[in-house]
């Protein structure tokens, strides 16, 4: 539908933009950076050439906006998390958060686009990285916070007990899945060994621990 003068609505220019930045996505994760062009995405999207050069005026324009996308996807989806376990204590909130780190940070899509993000680093690393505002870390900082001041958590550099936080529940998960491995594929697996690395995490922060 078009308003008058035969220009179409907001609305469907948003769709529109948002089915190009979806078939892009798919082509970069199953491609790669370097195998994938922006004539493929045209093709694959079953729309002008035109199009999507207005919207995306290069490649690399394009890669942000599927970067871009993705990461308000993923704010999104952590906001959803969160909300359904704000009942809890602020220890079953962390662990939430925690839980949310490993699945997002074992996520196929995500998984390739860092890897296209170390593998073309000269091309789009200094374009993607950027140093945004992460209202994910800005939660797990406060829940952090929160949790020292009820005593759950001893007291301590908050920044540094979040990193030891991502760094025991999903970084090392992350690295096995950017090697191409399925380890921890399953959520059977995932569960396996979130268990094991929030009790190492809780052991070593926990008010009194040697």
């Amino acid at each position: 539908m078009t308003q008058k003068g035969g220009r179409p609505r907001k609305a469907d220019g948003e769709a529109k933009s948002i089915h190009i930045i979806e078939t892009a996505s798919r082509l970069f994760a199953q491609q790669g950076y370097a195998a994938t062009s922006v004539e493929q995405v045209v093709a694959a999207c079953g729309v002008g050439k035109d199009t999507v050069y207005r919207r995306f005026p290069s490649k690399l324009a394009l890669f942000e906006g599927v970067v871009e996308h993705a990461r308000i996807q993923t704010q999104a989806h952590f906001h959803s998390t969160m909300a359904a376990a704000e009942k809890g204590d602020v220890l079953t909130q962390l662990r939430a958060a925690a839980r949310w780190l490993l699945a997002v940070n074992l996520d196929p899509t995500l998984i390739a686009f860092k890897r296209i993000a170390f593998s073309e680093a000269l091309v789009v690393g200094q374009s993607v990285a950027g140093n945004k505002h992460d209202p994910i870390m800005d939660r797990l900082f406060a829940l952090i916070k929160e949790a020292q001041r009820t005593g759950d958590l001893a007291p301590g550099d908050v920044s540094f007990l979040a990193m030891h936080l991502l760094n025991c529940v999903a970084v090392g998960p992350m690295i096995d899945a950017m090697l191409g491995r399925t380890t921890y594929a399953s959520t059977r697996a995932q569960n396996a060994y979130f268990e094991t690395a929030w009790k190492l995490f809780l052991n070593g922060a926990r008010r009194g621990a040697s």
